[in-house]
């Protein structure tokens, strides 16, 4: 019988290839399921150990200055900036002879390592400037080859071997490279973490959402294989390039709240459509029937949803950082495949269960098919009746809640980023405490195949330029160390500032390398006039450098998702106006996401409340950028699922404020259902030690309330009855567009 019942509905359906889709499937459910459960295992194979083989990481633009600078002065100079800081400490003195001789065999030891190009340590010879102000503890700073890629490989090894006890001496390490190393443990486990937190909060959400217990399980198991595909994608793709960790936690944190919500919305209108069908066929067609009628309308709206998100994604493959774009193939992979399952494996197991779907209920379950009045349908009338006051309220609140965004400081995040507990953060915090901290993270500026001693009038001219600029208290290199313009001593010894390939300087400035005022220092150095043609490096020349590739890059981001957003919402609702209307909403919800992360984050309000962050006065330069990407897709999700069940009612002869209200009534149990299963997993993400984390989780969180509540519940009904007729404006011409062969719910 079923049989018979595709192959007649696929001789109806030949040109809608999700109807052809659906017919196969339904057709075959067991090969469908059998296909997906072998791939799953091969996915679950290569995802073994996915983790070890991302790095933290990936926001030095490829070709910066700043990465010219570091490799030129490792290489040709053999000198700069230390990339590991070796923190000494001991309850004595360490200059007690037992200190001495530890001191002495660490740096040795040091030396003796591969990779290692230059070692200062405050033993044997005892220089003032590694010696902290209480006598407790000494440097010894390092310089090793290699980059932020290669950091595995070449510093983990070492920190193994040099941190610890030796003999009265307690080393920790800290350096731009050690905390990267932090930060990329502490993001490992915190991914264990989001998922034993996330899985079972979700698993209960649904359970209550729809009353079953193997409706939930159906929809968590969507939701895991989707991120299983996308951590194998994610652990093939480690072997061609760089991937950062980050987009792993983003990744399953992205899959399990999109395929959660493309699953809810599929069981709920099949639920819908298996109500209906059941008054006409047996149960075996009604299914059948009742399955191929949701792959059409509201697996129609999955695609539409998902093209979003991975349009909205996409726009992330334009900035020439490997952390975002990681995020990037990560998050587009688990979408692909979270639509995928949601249009395919997920019916096939449906039409299998039948009523077995609703097996193991815990309450009553609700019914999706409520007729015109529910609470709903009443709160969207109401806020129809008073469009204008509506609006003005919450232009107002939402424009509050931006303000703080005018104030962002944009920075990086330092070595506060990690936990309190955490031994490289001890460590830096007894480096700001007890030395010259500034003088360890200098401006660095490489002047290759400059002679110190034939030009050393146009180097110390270079030198007093520089020393005058603002925010640097000295510039040290071949020729002295300079103050305010003038030459006020012999350069320090042991820095190597002079050699056979040029020369290089440190310009020491009173600001943290991680701010946008150490930012400003370098623009300044840039615009100095050289001896010859300077390459600028430093922790402040890589801000100033990832600064400039996000504000290149913002702009070819921003249109690729306004015009994926109006074509693909173009397409889905048949209407000019509808998509602007989107789009102006959702830039909006993300304003004031935006103002909210600034205000809790920069300025440090409820710090008590969110695991008791250090926070730093700067708001991280790749954060807005991420969220907005991965915010923007998730809002247009509850978006094309509100404005298409909109337009069907609206071509089913409902007026405009009786179609809103009517899709409102039937949608917004979903996507608050929903919303609240992403705030859960958000949340979790949010319980990070890991401040990066704890930013994204919270913004993310904030943009999914605020949309599903404000935007979808309120604002957008609003300006919907304002505009009135004009949202179905379209051109006079237009092509012909199919339509999903769905049969309207009769009235």
């Amino acid at each position: 019988m079923r049989s018979g019942i595709v192959k007649r509905r696929a001789r109806v359906l030949p040109a809608d290839p999700l109807g052809a889709l659906a017919g196969l499937v339904l057709r075959f459910p067991v090969r469908t399921l059998v296909v997906t459960g072998c791939t799953l295992l091969l996915a679950a194979v290569a995802a073994v150990g996915v983790g070890e083989n991302l790095y933290h990481g990936g926001t030095t633009p490829p070709g910066a200055e700043s990465a010219r600078a570091d490799h030129t002065l490792t290489t040709a100079f053999r000198s700069g900036s230390p990339t590991v800081t070796l923190v000494a400490t001991t309850g004595a003195s360490v200059d007690d002879p037992a200190a001495v001789r530890a001191g002495t065999r660490l740096a040795e030891r040091a030396r003796r390592l591969p990779k290692v190009v230059e070692v200062r340590a405050y033993w044997p010879h005892r220089p003032a400037a590694l010696r902290g102000r209480d006598g407790r503890a000494a440097l010894v700073l390092l310089r090793v080859a290699g980059g932020e890629a290669t950091a595995h490989k070449d510093v983990e090894p070492l920190l193994r071997e040099l941190t610890g006890r030796h003999g009265p001496l307690t080393v920790a390490a800290t350096g731009q490279t050690p905390v990267g190393l932090a930060i990329e443990r502490q993001s490992r486990q915190d991914l264990h973490r989001t998922e034993l937190l996330a899985a079972p909060l979700t698993a209960a959400i649904l359970v209550v959402v729809f009353g079953s217990v193997v409706a939930a399980g159906l929809t968590l198991l969507v939701g895991l294989c989707a991120v299983v595909g996308a951590a194998a994608f994610l652990s093939g793709l480690s072997g061609l390039t760089t991937v950062s960790v980050i987009a792993l936690n983003l990744t399953t944190a992205l899959g399990f709240a999109l395929a959660v919500d493309f699953s809810l919305f599929m069981l709920a209108r099949y639920r819908e459509e298996r109500a209906r069908y059941r008054e006409e066929r047996d149960p075996g067609e009604a299914t059948h029937q009742a399955l191929l009628a949701t792959v059409c309308s509201t697996g129609r709206t999955v695609v539409c949803s998902a093209l979003t998100v991975i349009g909205s994604l996409a726009a992330l493959l334009l900035f020439p950082l490997d952390m975002l774009r990681s995020v990037a193939y990560g998050g587009i992979a688990v979408v692909a495949l979270s639509a995928l399952l949601a249009i395919t494996a997920l019916p096939a197991a449906l039409l299998l269960l039948g009523p077995r779907i609703d097996a193991l209920s815990v309450h009553r379950r609700r019914s999706w098919a409520v007729p015109d009045g529910g609470r709903w349908y009443r709160l969207a009338y109401g806020v129809m009746r008073r469009p204008v006051p509506v609006v003005l309220v919450l232009g107002v609140l939402l424009t509050a809640l931006v303000l703080p965004f005018t104030g962002a400081r944009f920075g990086t995040f330092d070595d506060r980023a990690l936990p309190a507990g955490s031994a490289t953060r001890q460590a830096t915090e007894t480096v700001r405490r007890n030395f010259d901290h500034h003088a360890l993270s200098p401006v660095q500026v490489a002047l290759p195949g400059l002679d110190a001693r034939a030009e050393a009038a146009a180097l110390e001219g270079y030198a007093r330029r520089l020393s005058g600029l603002e925010h640097v208290t000295r510039v040290e290199t071949a020729t002295g160390t300079y103050r305010e313009g003038r030459r006020v001593g012999r350069p320090e010894p042991g820095h190597g500032y002079a050699s056979a390939a040029g020369v290089w300087a440190a310009v020491v400035t009173d600001v943290g390398p991680e701010t946008p005022e150490g930012a400003q220092v370098v623009r300044a150095v840039r615009a100095v006039s050289s001896p010859v043609p300077a390459l600028v490096g430093g922790t402040q020349a890589w801000l100033a450098d990832l600064g400039d590739a996000i504000r290149g890059g913002v702009v070819p981001a921003l249109s690729l998702i306004a015009v994926v957003t109006l074509l693909l919402l173009g397409w889905c609702t048949r209407s000019v106006v509808l998509p602007v209307k989107a789009l102006v909403l959702n830039v909006l919800s993300l304003s004031a996401t935006f103002g909210v992360m600034v205000w809790v984050f920069q300025e440090g309000a409820l710090a008590g409340r969110l695991g008791g962050f250090t926070a730093t006065g700067v708001t991280d330069t790749v954060v807005p950028v991420l969220v907005l990407c991965v915010a923007f897709g998730l809002s247009m999700d509850y978006e094309v699922l509100l404005l298409s069940r909109t337009v069907e009612e609206h071509e089913a002869g409902a007026s405009t404020r009786q179609a809103v209200a009517r899709a409102v009534q039937h949608t917004a149990g979903l996507f608050t259902a929903s919303a609240l299963v992403v705030i859960v997993v958000m949340a979790a993400l949010a319980a990070s030690g890991l401040l990066l984390l704890k930013v994204v989780g919270v913004g993310l969180a904030v943009a999914v309330f605020v949309d599903a509540t404000v935007i979808r519940l309120l604002l957008a009904p609003a300006l919907m009855a304002l505009l009135g007729r004009a949202n179905w404006w379209v051109p006079a011409v237009r092509p012909a567009l199919p339509s999903a062969p769905y049969v309207p719910v009769k009235r």
